[in-house]
């Protein structure tokens, strides 16, 4: 029996009069309310992904400590005092130093530790770690005059000199007078401070405390597609702070046991030629250094080319009041990526723009999580609306058909620390057959952000008064933009699909 003779029959008999009118409904909304496009026609098919391949390294960690007098604070004299915080009367900067010969011990494969001073110059390698177990516990050996980081990163992608054939991460021997690649790890210790007399002979920095060419030599290795981030502690202090905005100005600076608001900061500037290999060092690095701390807020992390989400989270519609008898939405299925579908009024037509609202649930990864707090995360994002074409899907050219609009109003983030996309929809005035119309909203890493928010907090511009000693002479300036580089602009942090239609 057809839908017609249904009809009919319905209309003859009063017992049957509300499936009539389903049925009415029915027949009338089929050509005026098409299904939903389905997800395969908007979503690409997966494909798979194909690991990268191996860097050549050699198998070592080259440690670069600065040896500048301004370093000697940050350990206890004789190797204990009672202004350290743990037990046996160490600083977090010593028990630092001290976890860097434990961290080779995780990683697989293994590496060597290769130990170098920076000074006005950086020293030759020494091929034993007790070097630095000593300079853990022995404030003598901090005693130069100037602090050339920028020599000492440009050294980064130079392979090391060794009397001996070196065995790489392939397992292939480099001889002596065959090119070598460069070791696997570099790993800079300093308190952040760029300090030279007078102007390098290469030309890379000026007198005084040029953050510049840090900067420069930083940015060249990224452009190599190197990998790196940087790693502030806390720790307690008690020595000399030499200013480099007032030369032969020294303030003596003691922080406090209980505060540790009073603690100065020291870097580990991480860099490795692959990317795939320095995940595994930082997280077995700060694992190491996370139990001596009294408080989160004394390590942060500056990922310039790390993952910051671990998938591309989930996602769902908030419709608002105003909004309520105009847009529908449907509960996405708990899938990745996100699913969404929004239903809108044609009379939006006339009524204009609706708004409504995209709450995005990001799975943050542990190099975003020592980035800032949950709330900071969710603001260095920015946000794409992107129209999907519809595969396979194919209309009469003599149809006149017509789509509904989204766009992208602003953001926020609410109470749960979410991502808050704020958005309007609505039916441009037309004729013509309604039909969906189907968008990927894609989050990525707002690079316009130069930093990420402690480092501001970090960050000094003066340096000549003890109550600023707590903080890094332009810290912020020596890092900022280092977001803006390849493997950070095409990161996607969060995604989700969004198809929009007829109610």
């Amino acid at each position: 029996m057809t839908n017609l003779e249904n009809l009919i029959q319905c209309l003859l008999s009063r017992a049957k009069a509300t499936t009539c009118v389903l049925l009415l409904g029915f027949l009338c909304g089929c050509n005026n309310s098409p299904e939903p496009v389905s997800w395969g026609k908007i979503i690409p098919g997966t494909t798979e992904t194909v690991a990268p391949s191996p860097v050549p390294t050699s198998n070592h960690l080259v440690v670069y400590l600065d040896v500048s007098s301004s370093m000697a604070g940050y350990v206890a004299p004789n190797g204990k005092v009672n202004f350290a915080v743990s037990p046996d009367g160490q600083t977090i900067f010593s028990h630092a130093l001290q976890e860097l010969r434990n961290v080779v011990t995780t990683l697989n494969p293994s590496v060597n530790i290769v130990f170098r001073r920076i000074a006005s110059t950086v020293e030759s390698p020494s091929y034993s770690d007790l070097e630095l177990g000593q300079a853990s516990v022995n404030r003598g050996i901090y005693t130069g005059a100037e602090t050339n980081l920028a020599g000492a990163i440009n050294l980064f992608s130079t392979p090391l000199k060794v009397s001996s054939p070196t065995k790489t991460s392939e397992g292939e021997l480099a001889e002596d007078n065959s090119p070598a690649p460069p070791a696997r790890f570099h790993i800079l210790v300093t308190d952040g401070v760029q300090s030279t007399k007078q102007q390098r002979t290469d030309g890379s920095c000026t007198a005084g405390s040029d953050y510049v060419c840090v900067k420069k030599a930083i940015n060249a290795l990224l452009e190599k597609g190197w990998a790196g981030c940087v790693i502030g502690v806390k720790s307690e202090f008690n020595g000399k702070v030499f200013s480099e905005i007032k030369p032969g100005l020294s303030i003596q600076y003691e922080s406090k046991k209980a505060d540790p608001k009073t603690h100065r900061p020291f870097y580990f500037y991480i860099f490795s030629p692959d990317p795939a290999a320095i995940d595994k060092l930082v997280d077995a690095l700060k694992g190491r250094l996370r139990p001596m701390l009294k408080q989160e807020e004394s390590l942060r992390e500056y990922a310039i080319s790390t993952r910051y989400a671990e998938s591309a989270g989930s996602a769902e519609i908030i419709v608002p009041k105003e909004s309520a008898n105009n847009l529908e939405r449907t509960k996405a299925r708990d899938e990745t990526p996100a699913r969404l579908t929004l239903r809108v009024d044609l009379n939006t037509e006339k009524k204009g723009p609706q708004p409504f609202n995209i709450a995005v649930s990001v799975p943050w990864s542990g190099h975003a999580k020592d980035s800032g707090m949950p709330q900071e995360l969710g603001s260095l994002l920015r946000w794409e609306l992107i129209e999907v074409p519809l595969q396979g899907s194919s209309v009469d050219s003599k149809e006149r058909t017509r789509f509904p609009e989204v766009r992208l109003v602003g953001q926020q983030v609410d109470e749960q620390s979410r991502p808050i996309v704020q958005a309007t929809a609505h039916w441009p005035q037309g004729t013509g057959t309604p039909r969906w119309k189907a968008y990927r909203l894609v989050g990525r890493l707002d690079v316009e952000k130069q930093t990420p928010p402690w480092v501001s907090q970090w960050s000094t511009n003066v340096d000549t008064t003890a109550d600023v000693a707590n903080r890094t002479l332009n810290l912020e300036s020596a890092l900022a933009g280092l977001w803006r580089n390849s493997i950070m602009e095409k990161q996607v942090i969060a995604e989700a699909y969004l198809r929009v239609g007829p109610q």
